[in-house]
């Protein structure tokens, strides 16, 4: 056989492969869909005795700071329980500082001897030390409602549930949002995932378990011996074997937990290539489809998860198949244009059309081939790593609360996209010069046609995949949560300076517009620095003016808190972090990648015409 067939030979069956891997990924996926699934609600009167079980609540920590734990602590300690829950502190980063912020917030510190099994090895540390009947799993960095016990407990009247689940959702933008100045535009790219296709898992009991937000039974933890360990996705491994043993598993689809998203580039892809080398790790440690007590669908449901972190792979096929005709001649598929229209055209719309639909708006094909091209040259890397066992089993920490006033460029983490782009474009031109009829192909020109389109498809989404490594500024060391709750200023004499509302605030400080009817020299009575009161909804709380801006009869204050109350921070904490995923969110996203391209090149050169070294 000559050279070039057996190249044109492998690049067919490298896209064949490709192909029957996307639809095993695809008829799951619809097959999950085919009814919406619904888990009826339940509540704490399911304990018709109204004994209910004692609660313990572990926070997992390694590294996060102070600020962070001391949100998480104080939500958790204040959360409405008729019976008795504890909160403890597991910290596996061994300090000082944090077993005297737990002291003084009067939760449990746990500490151990080693670090032995990361984050897993840690919270059965926590299970050797306590004996609450259930056991809540947060991540440091989320912060639960007042009513989560409220709205997850009652799941437990029936004995034979062994974990239920609710979704991750976050306060902050993550890096598609921010980067991409699409704050608005589009969800965070984790929603789909875990209010949808969690969702839909539950009706098989084959909801996952994803880490934080969770609530065991003490029992089913103990009937598998512990939270799983020797893999880095210990989270996975331990829903998939409690579910094994027979147990049953409950989503519970609402907004109860809100936390930190991966804040840069590079923190999003420490974190995917966790996700996606611990799912190799499972599979070769816990293999799905051999694990005994899985049903067929749940069998199926997990495999496929592990399989769409192979999926990476696939998107590098597809990228480069028509690079390497146009370039290089060599061939992956060899259709006719008539043949692709009436074939492969009906079904690319139709699948637009379907995955919209379900999706519901959240989410659609072009903005999911966005996530996919700029996720595939790192997680194909990673999988192929972990499959050849050249990777090393450690567990990397994201990190969370990242701020500085820093614009560069990712230029390591950017190259894969960058020269897969200028390729890409490179072969878009030399096909339009060879449907131009300047430059001359051996090829038929149909195929040239079918090259140059799927080009533009891959272009469209590497053009924005290409701005990810851009990184924004991110100034503020605490999220600020817009509100319009009714506000009075006062002067720490009592005076009552101004009234109006709050525009944002969070645990550090709050901005506001009042007016000035009350005393019409405000501006000469208050002034940069000066200490005031201001109270909210019967909470007083004392700040330093650090803007004081008068406009009309209109005055935008900003304040900086001193001498927060305990009472206040909590206060503060349950109105803004606790809230955020249930009240800052908008409900329907604009997803037209046009859109976000626009929105991209209006702000992105505002910001980044000096960008700063990183």
């Amino acid at each position: 056989m000559p050279h070039d067939n057996i190249v044109n030979l492998i690049a067919g069956i490298l896209l064949y492969a490709a192909e029957i891997g996307g639809f095993f990924l695809s008829t799951v996926f619809y097959l999950l869909f085919a009814k919406k699934h619904k888990r009826p609600v339940k509540t704490l009167a399911e304990f018709k005795d109204g004994k209910y079980p004692t609660v313990n609540v572990f926070i997992a920590t390694y590294n996060e700071d102070e600020m962070i734990l001391s949100r998480i602590i104080t939500a958790a300690k204040n959360m409405t329980y008729p019976g008795i829950h504890k909160v403890y502190v597991l910290d596996d980063g061994h300090r000082d500082e944090i077993k005297v912020l737990s002291e003084k917030l009067g939760v449990n510190y746990v500490n151990r001897d080693n670090n032995d099994h990361a984050k897993a090895g840690n919270l059965n540390n926590g299970l050797d030390v306590t004996d609450g009947e259930l056991i809540v799993t947060m991540d440091a960095d989320m912060v639960p409602r007042s009513d989560f016990l409220l709205r997850t407990i009652g799941y437990f009247a029936d004995e034979e549930v062994g974990f239920i689940q609710s979704p991750q959702t976050f306060f902050n933008n993550d890096p598609y949002q921010f980067n991409l100045f699409s704050e608005g535009l589009i969800a965070n790219d984790q929603d789909f995932f875990m209010q949808s296709i969690e969702a839909q898992k539950d009706a098989y009991n084959a909801t996952m378990y994803v880490g934080s937000n969770a609530v065991f039974r003490r029992k089913a933890l103990e009937d598998i011996g512990g939270f799983s360990t020797g893999v880095i996705t210990e989270d996975m491994a331990t829903g998939m074997l409690v579910q094994a043993k027979g147990w049953k598993t409950a989503f519970v689809n609402e907004n109860l937990a809100s936390g930190l998203a991966p804040e840069t580039f590079g923190d999003l892809i420490t974190q995917r290539d966790r996700w996606a080398r611990g799912n190799i790790q499972v599979a070769r440690k816990w293999n799905p489809i051999f694990t005994k007590g899985l049903t067929l669908m749940q069998r199926i449901i997990y495999m496929d998860g592990i399989h769409y972190w192979v999926s990476g792979i696939y998107k590098m096929i597809y990228l480069f198949a028509p690079i390497v005709f146009l370039l290089f001649g060599v061939y992956s598929l060899r259709a006719s244009l008539a043949g692709i229209m009436l074939f492969w055209f009906p079904a690319f719309i139709t699948s637009q059309l379907a995955f919209n639909t379900v999706s519901e708006g959240r989410q659609t094909i072009m903005l999911t081939n966005v996530y996919e091209t700029v996720m595939a040259p790192y997680m194909s890397f990673a999988v192929m790593r972990e499959a050849l066992f050249l990777s090393k089993n450690k567990f990397a920490v994201t990190r969370k609360g990242v701020n500085t006033d820093e614009t560069y460029y990712n230029w390591r983490l950017a190259m894969p996209v960058l020269v897969i782009l200028v390729l890409s474009i490179l072969a878009l031109i030399k096909g339009i010069l060879i449907m131009l009829g300047i430059v001359p192909f051996k090829e038929p020109v149909n195929a040239v046609y079918i090259n140059v389109f799927w080009l533009c498809y891959n272009i469209s989404a590497l053009a924005l995949a290409a701005f990810m490594p851009f990184e924004r500024p991110r100034f503020r060391k605490a999220e600020r949560f817009p509100d319009n709750k009714s506000v009075e200023v006062y002067s720490l004499d009592g005076q009552k300076l101004g009234a109006g509302n709050l525009n944002d605030w969070n645990e550090i400080g709050a901005a506001m517009t009042l007016n000035r009817e009350i005393v019409s020299n405000f501006d000469q009575v208050v002034s940069n620095g000066s200490k005031v009161i201001i109270n909210v909804e019967g909470h007083s709380i004392e700040g330093i003016v650090s803007r004081n801006q008068v406009k009309d009869e209109e005055v935008y204050m900003a304040i900086s808190y001193v001498n927060l109350s305990e009472e206040n921070y909590a206060y503060i904490i349950s109105q803004t972090y606790a809230l955020a995923s249930t009240i800052y969110k908008p409900i329907r996203y604009n997803n037209s990648i046009s859109v976000i391209f626009l929105s991209l090149m209006r702000n992105h050169f505002k910001v980044f015409q000096k960008p700063k070294k990183g």
